[in-house]
């Protein structure tokens, strides 16, 4: 004969699927309000930090200077996939700071130190140079500021690295202050799908 389940056993479950359904919609709101017609974006082909032939310029930092939040709601994002997993990554390190005692660049690049390196797979203990690094960006510290996103373009880096609205964090102002400043208009609508 089964045994029937306590009354404990039934609210646990219920408050597991209540929860599960509660995370789904606001996954699924997330990823409408994302995608959704009208919500801001950064065009990266038009943005000066990532687009490509433009070297030599000076970083622009109005996303992080810009947005009405007190921390913009722009946020640097490493594409994983497209990394190259670099010891010396240039932007991670800041490639024209002096050398320190290990033959490394002796500063980060990232002003707010948003940038976390980690070694992953296996570790040469004899020689670092043969390790593969992760380099994954702190969000709660990262304001936009796309100084990583420009070191890390070609021929430096592999443009792994760009900036993105974080949704999550956008007010979706009906006139963005980062837009209304943008010298190359970068930052616009989404034209929806």
């Amino acid at each position: 004969m089964k045994e029937q389940p306590t009354r404990r056993q039934v609210l646990g479950h219920a408050v597991r699927g209540a929860t599960l359904v509660g995370l789904g919609g606001i996954a699924t709101y997330l990823s409408l309000k994302a995608d959704a017609e009208g919500a801001w974006r950064i065009n990266p082909e038009a943005c000066v930090n990532s687009r490509l032939g433009a070297l030599g310029v000076e970083v622009c930092e109005r996303c992080a200077t810009e947005c009405v939040l007190p921390l913009s709601a722009v946020r640097a994002v490493n594409d994983h996939a497209k990394c190259g997993r670099c010891f010396v990554c240039p932007a991670y390190f800041d490639v024209k700071s002096a050398i320190d005692e290990q033959r490394m660049p002796s500063r980060k690049l990232c002003p707010r130190d948003a940038i976390e390196r980690k070694v992953i797979g296996y570790v040469d203990p004899d020689d670092p140079r043969n390790n593969l690094y992760e380099y994954t960006i702190d969000e709660k510290l990262c304001n936009g500021c796309g100084k990583c996103v420009m070191a890390c373009k070609e021929p430096a880096g592999l443009s792994s690295i760009r900036l993105e609205v974080r949704h999550i964090l956008c007010l979706d102002c009906n006139r963005c202050e980062i837009a209304n400043v943008c010298p190359d208009e970068a930052y616009e609508r989404n034209p929806g799908s």
